[in-house]
């Protein structure tokens, strides 16, 4: 039957073993007991909650949680070398910091053993983001960065190329907007729009903290978009008043 949370008395302090995680995958969460200890019971249990996750005695029920139903695997072969690890299934973003322990009962005592806290990302091993889509608004002059799926919050940073080839990075008031939403699932959407006046080419870039990953586009703007410099357009319109004057004198 599942237990609220242990008498204080019995508590084990321990500091949580961190557990790399992906979105969807699964994670082996440890606990090896000294051998030949073997409990009498056990079971799994969410930090600062009431969730049992699983509890073995003679034999193992899954838990009634809503959370973690059917989420559980034991090894119940190798209970006997003191092997009551459990491996999680279908991780889910809200998983995150989630920190797991065992309480565990012997002849003699009860102890907490295992703290194991998980840090989840949509791909640990693999770019989490999509590959960005920048899309440009040639009569505003300006390039909206969009991508979504990813785990945790990401960073996103814009650079432009100029025509001579010079970079730098955009940054408010270039920046117009960064919107980050959070999905019901847990996962992140980007929009971004930024200034692209002067620009030959853009790149937007998003970046992961937890799997330390980025992923980016850049676009070429198309023949045309660029916008005629502010100095230029003074000497063109100066010209043009010069000329219109010239022409109006030699008619009358």
């Amino acid at each position: 039957a599942a237990r609220g949370a242990p008498d204080s008395k019995y508590l084990n302090p321990l500091r949580a073993e961190l557990l790399g995680a992906t979105v969807g995958g699964s994670v082996l969460v440890t606990c090896k007991l000294p051998v030949p200890t073997r409990p009498k019971w056990f079971y799994w249990q969410e930090d600062g909650t009431e969730n049992i996750l699983i509890h073995c005695e003679q034999t193992c029920q899954q838990t009634t949680s809503e959370v973690y139903r059917n989420r559980v695997t034991v090894f119940a072969s190798e209970f006997g070398s003191g092997n009551i690890s459990i491996k999680l299934h279908s991780v889910t973003a809200a998983d995150d910091q989630k920190s797991f322990w065992v309480m565990a009962s012997f002849k003699d005592r009860r102890e907490r053993r295992c703290n194991s806290t998980l840090q989840v990302s949509a791909g640990w091993y693999l770019p989490n983001f999509k590959e960005p889509n920048i899309e440009i608004n040639q009569k505003k002059m300006t390039a909206t960065c969009i991508t979504q799926g990813g785990f945790p919050e990401p960073e996103l940073a814009w650079i432009s190329t100029d025509h001579e080839g010079h970079e730098r990075a955009l940054e408010p008031p270039d920046v117009l907007t960064l919107q980050i939403h959070k999905e019901e699932d847990g996962t992140y959407s980007v929009i971004s729009t930024a200034n692209i006046t002067g620009s030959k080419m853009v790149t937007c870039n998003v970046y992961n903290p937890t799997s330390n990953k980025t992923v980016g586009a850049t676009a070429d703007l198309p023949a045309g978009t660029q916008r005629v410099t502010s100095p230029l357009i003074t000497i063109v319109l100066v010209v043009l008043i010069v000329l219109a004057a010239f022409g109006y004198k030699k008619c009358k």
